[in-house]
């Protein structure tokens, strides 16, 4: 019973209990509860928030479907690597059967396409003109032109006591009766009638004694040492500040030894022709200090000369641009300073290995140089150099080479030729594009003749002819 009791009073007073306080309790239990799940929830997720990028912000990459070299990916790639390939095949074919003593380059678009012997040092001939004409462009620019002189103290009758011709160095003061002789016609000569007219005009009628060649630019040096005897009067020279019609004296069969002698003689025969009269025959002298300028002419711009010396492989025109480099450079008119000059700027370019050099146009046979050297000067030159030179079936010394071949018209080039050597270097034209540049030099016994160096030409033209502006970067886009 007690037991009954004693659990029914114990029942009794726990279930009053929990019917009065257990609601409340359980209520506020609750809200604290959820205020801490709903408090960390907050801040869980307002940390992860700080963390994450918004989806609409990112970039999405996905693998390609398109291979890199698609023509739908890279048709300017495939352009190049198409039309550069057909040249570098060419070439390798072609290369396979030049001497050992030869080498060979071509390049096109920034890209070296073929190489034979590059850095080989090899006797260059008359390509030795590029180097001279670089440097020149260099050192003189491109719109330097050289003066020619006549002074002389002229009196109120006409009359003067000598009329001093004094040389500029100009190397193509030419009459138009010489040009007309000649197998490759001067270009952008500096015309002597001109000038006599020009004197004529001054009022000059008498001359009561000689025309006086000055040619004291200039060292007296007529040859270069280390050439030939027979170069000498036929290759080139006799050298001077003064000269006219290379020397020539028109109706004479050999040049006389003294240019300025023979530059004064050829004046005073268009003067006598124009009726001055003149009182002694001509001489070579200095000029006293002084004496009136009467009149003057000057050459056609700088680009113009190099030219004619590029275009018809002018001797002359080298052996005095090379002085004239060096009178600009050290103030003294010989061929040791134009040298001089050339080798140090060659420096400046970091392209004197290997080059050695004894004159300015080539005649030296002991002269080398490296189809690396050409193609540097070549590259560096690409904007100015191919309007300066020969045009294959066309003009100077390729106007009867190329003919009926498939670069007729169109390469430019400069060559070169002694016994036993021949050279060619320079560009061809590609539309739309720039040119290929290329360089041969081949040094055998025989190479000189037609029938030896032309196959060899002929079959380089045909490599240079593979660059063309097809297929082009619109042709391959789909």
């Amino acid at each position: 019973m007690r037991f009954t009791q004693v659990s029914r009073v114990s029942n009794g007073f726990d279930g009053r209990s929990r019917r009065s306080a257990n609601p409340l309790r359980t209520i506020c239990i609750l809200s604290i509860i959820g205020l801490l799940i709903f408090g960390g929830l907050y801040v869980t997720l307002s940390r992860t928030a700080s963390r994450v990028t918004h989806r609409e912000e990112r970039i999405v990459t996905t693998a390609p479907r398109v291979s890199v070299l698609s023509a739908r990916r890279a048709p300017n790639t495939l352009s190049v690597v198409t039309r550069t390939g057909k040249v570098s095949r060419a070439f390798a074919n072609f290369v396979s059967d030049l001497p050992t003593q030869s080498c060979a380059v071509v390049d096109w678009m920034g890209t070296r396409l073929g190489s034979f012997n590059s850095a080989k040092a090899l006797t260059p001939a008359s390509a030795t003109k590029l180097v001279t004409a670089a440097v020149a462009l260099e050192i003189l620019k491109p719109e330097f032109t050289y003066v020619t002189r006549v002074h002389g103290a002229l009196d109120a009758t006409g009359s003067v006591a000598d009329l001093f011709f004094v040389g500029g160095g100009d190397p193509l003061l030419v009459r138009n009766e010489y040009v007309a002789s000649e197998k490759y016609p001067t270009t952008s000569g500096t015309s002597l009638e001109k000038l006599a007219d020009s004197l004529v005009a001054a009022g000059l009628k008498r001359v009561a004694g000689s025309i006086v060649g000055v040619d004291s630019r200039y060292d007296d040096k007529r040859f270069v040492d280390i050439w030939p005897q027979d170069f000498r009067y036929t290759e080139a020279g006799p050298l001077g500040a003064l000269l006219v019609d290379d020397g020539v004296i028109i109706g004479l069969s050999t040049k006389p030894d003294d240019p300025a002698i023979a530059a004064a003689t050829e004046l005073q025969n268009l003067l006598n022709a124009r009726g001055v009269l003149f009182g002694a025959l001509p001489r070579r002298d200095v000029m006293p200090i002084g004496t009136p300028e009467m009149v003057s002419i000057q050459s056609a711009p700088l680009t113009s000369v190099i030219q004619e010396m590029m275009v018809n492989s002018d001797n002359n025109t080298a052996e005095l641009l090379l002085k004239e480099i060096g009178f600009a450079s050290s103030g003294i008119g010989s061929t040791a300073a134009g040298l001089s000059a050339v080798r140090a700027q060659l420096g400046k370019w970091k392209l004197d290995k290997g080059v050695q050099l004894f004159d300015g146009s080539g005649l030296a046979s002991d002269a080398r140089i490296s189809c690396d050297v050409f193609m540097s000067l070549l590259n560096t030159f690409a904007t100015t150099m191919p309007g300066l030179m020969a045009t294959a079936g066309e003009t100077g010394t390729i106007r009867d080479t190329f003919d009926g071949t498939s670069v007729a018209g169109r390469l430019r080039g400069k060559t070169g030729t002694l016994n036993g050597v021949k050279a060619l270097v320079g560009y061809l034209p590609v539309a739309n594009s720039g040119p290929v540049t290329f360089s041969l030099l081949i040094n055998r016994t025989g190479i000189d003749n037609q029938g030896s160096y032309r196959p060899i030409w002929y079959s380089l033209g045909e490599v240079l002819n593979r660059a063309s502006a097809s297929p082009s970067m619109e042709q391959l886009t789909p």
